[in-house]
């Protein structure tokens, strides 16, 4: 048993537009405080997808490493895992 949702009138809206601004006007949206809030918010999402990509692409690599042997893509994959190894990397 699902509710339906209900479809705002423009009555709604409204009285929506109305307490948006109220909570503007009454100091609770501070601009200053939602772009820190946001730039906060963009760190912490750019640094999530660095760590998820590179868990990602070392489990690749990893899986890649357990098909060595196999007769057909063994050489193939051989390849690409010594390239990556072979690749510069940042730092000492």
């Amino acid at each position: 048993m699902t509710k339906e949702p209900k479809t705002m009138t423009a009555k709604d809206y409204e009285k929506l537009g109305k307490a948006l601004e109220e909570v503007y006007l009454i100091g609770y949206a501070n601009p200053r405080r939602f772009l820190w809030f946001g730039f906060l918010r963009g760190i912490v999402y750019g640094l999530g997808i660095f760590i998820g990509g590179t868990i990602v692409v070392a489990l690749v690599i990893w899986v890649l490493t357990q098909f060595n042997d196999a007769p057909i893509v063994g050489p193939f994959i051989e390849k690409i895992v010594k390239i990556v190894q072979q690749s510069p990397t940042i730092g000492p």
